[in-house]
């Protein structure tokens, strides 16, 4: 983008902004600036860039949850060939715990080359030794250790047997004959290597996790707070075990169909029978591997410890399968196109991959649904290419995963390196580069705090979702073709294009919220007598559930629906019934039983929108029409999603919480409806630590209009923004003497800062360039020389003369907009600190360090390694000097970052400052 374009877009932005806000005096607040900050959550208001609360006779503002390990962010730690030391452990912990880190996930893998002396065999004696001194180390920091079940991916090493070993499903002169598929452990570290566990045996498991039992019982109690189990990458689709456990399931023998199997359908019964033995042998396949994750999470527990499950990429009911842990994970792999303005995404610089919210829903849909606290993910897998990564461009990531009910976050990731091995270290490929080389280091602690405080929201009380949203996985089983049908991560349109995807992706757009709800999980949901509201296993509880347009559904599940109806719960059908029974066991006789339970709805026939049915104290609706199918039920909908704003929503003892995210191209100014009776409300701002009660106004429900009550909070987010409001059940609950928010609004056009600016490196490399003075603001890649590669930070200082205020105008403070940061800027203004700006806009309060007249402007600026890293490869350094993989980019090709083009790097702008009038 020129830097013409660029006033545009502000300019664009700002005309914006002022028409928006409100003639009645709707409160805008201010939009945030970040600050750098490690440990807790809260920060004082006076060392905010921020509109903070001003203390006014000895009011305060509202307070911060706790900030706990688990309320800051984790990240994965790989041990290339488990190449660790003492002091090294205690080096890279120590800056884990400075940046502001929780905990640590350790995963071994493949080793660098010429240090093979230094490797240790995975679980042996001195393996086990250091990994003593890790959990030592990080309790003494206050740090948490989590550590896979394995090295590299999947499950499997030398203990594995042959009998043991993954088998793949071959049919030959139409018998079953599985062969071994040959898998390997991907990525394995010394001592790892070895064929791949079958994941439908848990005879195979158990004799597997032998060595780690004995390795455990080695370390004090309490040192491993939780094994993980990564994502389903196996090969397998058969196992010793599915024939018999088939039968017992299905009480017919697969091997009678084998033949059938073999072939390609000769007509459309013959699919249709395919397809439902198919169904049956998936059913069966889920529940080995079910089994499978069951056993290793009772082991986990027999260790004293937790579990963490990535169940995508599974051939079984992610929801069920996730619910099996303590902590179901999903991730997010790629990047996503967001329209905030400044935001960049080149194809050069992405993967094929985007993340998929949806998908993600599922991992926090099972921990709401079975009342599990922590729903956590693996983040930023290959968010960039290698050293693209910016802090800016993460953060709409985080904020979309927020949405999603995550609360739980995991770096992908972190990795060891000696304090000899040059720079940039040692690395991991598909990695954020999440360490102390990076030279944003430092200012990740900022995106650190910032993860923290959202976190300590979203970890409080209890899911507040209206709809349980049936995911109707009978319908993706019943197909001719294939085996197994493996959900995961890269193609997901196996939820995405379904009805029931599309149906969620409406029900977010429309402003309502749900979680997806499994078969099984319905069996053990209840209704609540008298409020007629449906409650989980885990406690949580619910206004209706809604089920997708679903061709297969079983009968004990339409059972199950039409048994809450009668007890009063409200069950809503959408476009249409379920249509008959899946599989092929039985199958007259389950379609007789399907039958059964539809004779017990009385249905007027098609021809209008909704058709409802009394069951018993409850109603079955059916309809194609969503909103009117709704607002027969009292699920609430939040009207903010009408101006693109997202959200999600928690419920305390005495409150509410909503985490909101600005992800469009367009400011947000107005009084925010929230759906809700709560009588007051307080913004928290999770980038600056600022907090303080809102304006807001009630309105009360009015039944007969069909209006719900709502709490209109003033709110105001300039793309990119995000802020949490916290509210209060009645007058009583409201924090005592507590600061206001402090609201402001411009009074006048931006104006551009202009002069000539000393820019002198500071700290960084290979070398620090030589100072430069320009009244032009362009990369500073532009001097050439040292500064083409330089990694680091410069310094910008400017001084400037304040623009007086106009005649009759009230000028109470002002914006400074930075424009285009490449990447992240600290700023001062006349020697006073004023913070870290790290995520778009680059904008920040500075009113109360100005003085009239002359003020001298420093910005630090930190850029990207890229540059850095391109000129080691167009000088034939070697860097990439690792095992197995090595080293590969973005598409999984060959990494050459000498073809990189040169990565813009500085301060951009253009630099403004825009006169506000505060109102309190």
């Amino acid at each position: 983008m020129t830097r013409s374009s660029i006033t545009l877009v502000l300019a664009a932005l700002q005309a914006v902004f002022l028409s928006s806000i409100r003639a009645d005096g709707a409160p805008p607040p201010p939009p945030p600036a970040a600050t750098q900050q490690s440990g807790g959550a809260q920060q004082s208001a006076a060392s905010s860039p921020v509109a903070a609360p001003q203390s006014v006779s000895g009011r305060q503002p509202p307070a911060w949850p706790e900030t706990t390990r688990v309320t800051r962010p984790w990240t994965r730690w790989w041990w290339p060939g488990s190449a660790v030391d003492e002091d090294g452990i205690t080096r890279e912990l120590t800056a884990f715990a400075g940046a502001g880190l929780g905990g640590v996930e350790i995963t071994p893998i493949y080793g660098a080359r010429g240090s093979e002396r230094r490797y240790l065999t995975f679980l042996s004696p001195r393996y086990v030794e250091v990994l003593r001194h890790t959990a030592a180390e990080a309790a003494r920091l206050g740090l948490g250790v989590d550590m896979a079940t394995g090295t590299g991916w999947p499950f499997g090493g030398p203990q594995v047997r042959p009998e043991d070993a993954e088998l793949a499903i071959e049919i030959t002169d139409g018998k079953f004959t599985p062969k071994p598929t040959g898998f390997r452990v991907k990525r394995s570290a010394p001592g790892g290597a070895g064929p791949v566990l079958n994941p439908y045996s848990t005879a195979a498991l158990a004799q597997y996790l032998e060595p780690f039992t004995a390795a455990l019982k080695q370390l004090p109690p309490g040192a491993i707070r939780a094994q993980f189990h990564d994502s389903f990458e196996y090969k397998a689709n058969w196992a010793a075990e599915l024939p018999d456990a088939f039968r017992k399931q299905h009480g017919y023998d697969l091997a009678d169909h084998a033949a059938l199997l073999a072939t390609a359908p000769a007509a459309e019964n013959d699919a249709d029978t395919i397809a439902r033995i198919k169904s049956d042998y998936r059913e069966t396949l889920a529940s080995l591997h079910m089994d499978y994750v069951r056993a290793w999470h009772a082991w986990t527990r027999s260790t004293g410890g937790i579990s963490r499950e990535q169940a995508h990429g599974a051939p079984a009911n992610l929801l069920d399968l996730y619910a099996l842990a303590d902590i179901p994970e999903t991730e997010i792999f790629g990047s996503t196109d967001f329209p905030i303005p400044l935001y960049r995404n080149p194809p050069e610089e992405r993967s094929r991959e985007v993340p998929q919210p949806l998908v993600n829903q599922l991992a926090s849909s099972a921990a709401h649904v079975t009342g599990k606290k922590l729903a956590s993910s693996e983040t930023f897998t290959w968010a960039r290419e290698h050293f693209h990564e910016t802090p800016s461009a993460l953060k709409p990531e985080l904020d979309q995963l927020f949405l999603t009910g995550i609360n739980h976050i995991f770096y992908h990731g972190s990795c060891f390196s000696p304090a000899d091995a040059p720079w940039p270290g040692w690395l991991f490929y598909a990695s954020t580069q999440y360490n102390p080389r990076n030279p944003l280091w430092h200012e990740f602690a900022a995106l650190n705090t910032y993860i923290t405080r959202v976190q300590s929201f979203l970890q409080a009380g209890r899911p507040d979702n209206g709809i349980l949203l049936y995911w109707p996985l009978y319908d993706l089983w019943h197909n001719p073709k294939g085996w197994n049908r493996n959900l995961g991560m890269h193609g997901h349109d196996w939820l995405t294009e379904a009805p029931a995807g599309r149906l969620a992706q409406t029900l977010l757009d429309r402003g309502y919220t749900f979680d997806f709800v499994s078969d099984e999980q319905l069996r053990t949901t209840a209704c609540v007598p008298r409020s007629n509201r449906l409650r989980t296993i885990g406690a949580a509880e619910y206004q209706a559930i809604l089920v997708p347009r679903a061709s297969h559904m079983p009968a004990a599940t339409l059972r199950r629906l039409l048994d809450l109806a009668n007890q009063g719960a409200r069950i809503l059908f959408y476009e249409t019934m379920p249509a008959d029974v899946p599989g092929f066991a039985r199958l007259e006789t389950r379609r007789a039983e399907f039958a059964e339970q539809l004779a017990r709805l009385e249905l007027p026939p098609p021809g209008t929108a909704v058709r409802a049915a009394l069951l018993g104290k409850g109603n079955v609706y059916v309809g194609d029409d969503l909103d009117t199918l709704l607002g027969l039920v009292p699920v609430a909908r939040e009207t903010i999603a009408d101006s693109g704003l997202r959200f999600i929503r928690r419920a305390l003892p005495d409150g509410h919480v909503w985490f909101i995210a600005n992800l469009t191209d367009k400011p947000y100014s107005d009084a925010a409806p929230l759906a809700t009776g709560d009588a007051a409300a307080a913004l928290y701002d999770p980038l600056s630590g600022v907090s303080g009660l809102a304006r807001y106004s009630a309105t009360r429900a009015d039944s007969a209009a069909g209006k719900p009550a709502t709490l209109s909070v003033g709110l105001q987010l300039a793309p990119g923004q995000s802020i949490i409001v916290r509210t209060y059940t009645t007058d009583e609950t409201i924090p005592k003497n507590a600061a206001s928010w402090t609201y402001s609004a411009p009074v006048g056009a931006p104006a551009a800062l202009e002069g000539r600016w000393t820019v002198t490196f500071a700290s960084g490399g290979p070398q620090l360039p030589p100072p430069f003075k320009t009244a032009a603001l362009t990369s500073w890649t532009d001097q050439g020389g040292e500064a083409r590669r330089f990694a680091g930070m410069a310094r910008y200082e400017l001084d400037f003369e304040l623009p007086p205020a106009p005649e009759g105008m009230d000028i109470e403070d002002w914006w400074l907009d930075l424009g285009d940061v490449r990447e992240t800027a600290r700023v001062l203004v006349n020697g006073r600190d004023l913070g870290l700006l790290w995520s778009l806009p680059f904008r920040a309060r500075i009113g109360h360090s100005l003085r009239p007249g002359k003020n001298h402007l420093a910005i630090e600026v930190t850029n990207l390694a890229a540059n850095r890293i391109r000129d080691l490869d167009q000088r034939g350094v070697v860097w990439k000097n690792f095992h197995e993989i090595n080293f590969v980019n973005a598409h999984y090709k060959p990494l050459d970052a000498g073809l990189w083009p040169l990565q813009p790097s500085g301060l951009l702008g253009p630099v403004t400052l825009t006169p506000l009038k505060v109102e309190r």
